[in-house]
């Protein structure tokens, strides 16, 4: 039976000269359609689940709302296709677009290099807490675990992951994220965000407007990210291992246990 985040497949399996068919699972990739006060917005191909924190996070990093005291509707229609938002005041909305899971997704209607999205924090992290909270990342990607072909993201105080998304869509992630702290009443400021992709520039963007200090991933970020970052004040972790990791930007926060 199909869920909302994996769908059932029978594959052949090929195991040195041997194959035989194999049942098991890969994440589900639909289009959900946006709509703004009546308006269709964008079109995001995306994991289905967690679409109003997606919804609401999307406004929010693309600078349409300040936050959730702007939305007077919030839900998901068309048999789960797309999702309606009605907004407390009127808004002149971009053309619509689609926007793409893959490589090349992730679209902001934002000019990220010409945003100002300084970050001012005094968060501060050990190469102990970078370790340990990549190890808990990694464990709490279920969707990954289960059918990979996904991204994950995380928010994270200290050494505690408060809140997770996956999507087949890295920048979807990070939207999931906002969503769920609008809606929620937490805070993203002075936290650290993980992430299993690359960090691009629009990656750094969606971060800095969250207020997040440190972004902490897996692999690596991209020239301009790195620019970003220096300009705006925030602190990329890549290439994350089991006892290392690069610091391409804010190394002044990541201090020794005792500072």
């Amino acid at each position: 039976m199909a869920e909302a985040d994996a769908h059932p497949v029978t594959y052949v399996g090929y195991y040195d000269s041997e194959c035989r068919p194999m049942r098991g699972v890969v994440p589900v990739e639909e289009v959900i359609t946006l709509h703004v006060n009546g308006q269709p917005l964008v079109s995001l191909m995306c994991t289905p689940t967690q679409l109003e924190d997606l919804a609401l996070g999307f406004l929010f990093n693309e600078g349409v709302v300040n936050g959730l005291e702007e939305v007077a509707v919030l839900e998901v229609c068309g048999g789960g296709r797309c999702v309606d938002v009605w907004l407390e005041h009127d808004v002149e909305l971009p053309k619509l677009r689609v926007i793409t899971s893959g490589c090349s997704g992730g679209t902001t209607f934002e000019d990220v290099a010409g945003a100002q999205h300084r970050v001012e924090s005094n968060a501060r992290v050990t190469p102990r807490q970078v370790a340990r909270l990549v190890h808990k990342f990694s464990q709490a990607t279920a969707l990954y675990r289960r059918a990979g072909g996904v991204h994950g993201a995380a928010l994270a105080e200290g050494e505690q992951l408060l809140c997770m998304a996956e999507d087949v869509g890295r920048h979807n992630t990070l939207d999931k994220i906002t969503g769920a702290c609008l809606r929620q009443g937490q805070r993203m400021a002075d936290r650290t965000l993980l992430t299993s992709g690359r960090i691009s520039s629009e990656m750094v963007s969606k971060a800095a407007h969250m207020g997040i200090p440190i972004v902490i991933s897996h692999t690596s970020p991209t020239s301009l990210s790195v620019q970003l970052a220096q300009a705006w004040n925030v602190t990329l972790i890549g290439y994350t291992r089991r006892h290392s990791f690069r610091v391409y930007a804010g190394a002044e926060r990541v201090v020794a246990a005792d500072e």
